[in-house]
């Protein structure tokens, strides 16, 4: 596989301080209460946060995987996916999300999303037939695709 389509690295020495700050928007009452807060969380993961992306996190993630998926950098668009990258790609996603690995998983369910022409990668992926027809089904569809301007 492309060294591009590699799950990025996280900075791990920036992972404390990206949970305390993530704790601190959540636990502000408004947006003017954590703006300090919010543009130094932006500098450090070079993404444009608001603070609703925190507001009581923990009904739905723990703050680890949390400050994990904010330190991930965006994936990127590929425009030449091979049928054996897509391939290899559905298989790690799959992968990723019987383990757990959800950050992961969501960041190549990304990737696909934004180098394919679909709109429900997940429903590809989570399909019931066998990888080498969901391969064969999303470039299928992602040729079939129009983009009205």
């Amino acid at each position: 596989m492309r060294e591009i389509l590699n799950y990025p690295p996280i900075e791990k020495t920036e992972l404390e301080t990206v949970k305390a700050l993530i704790n601190r928007i959540a636990e502000a009452t408004s947006d003017e209460n954590c703006s300090r807060e919010l543009s130094e969380l932006n500098r450090i993961t070079g993404k444009l946060h608001e603070a609703i992306e925190f507001a009581e996190y923990w009904g739905w993630t723990d703050l680890d995987t949390l400050a994990e998926k904010v330190l991930t950098a965006e994936p990127p668009y590929i425009n030449d996916l091979t049928k054996d990258e897509i391939a290899e790609i559905v298989s790690m996603t799959k992968t990723c999300l019987l383990s757990g690995e959800d950050n992961k998983a969501d960041y190549y369910m990304e990737l696909l999303h934004k180098s394919l022409p679909l709109t429900d990668v997940m429903r590809y992926i989570m399909s019931e037939k066998d990888e080498e027809t969901i391969v064969n089904d999303m470039i299928k569809a992602a040729s079939n695709s129009v983009i009205a301007l």
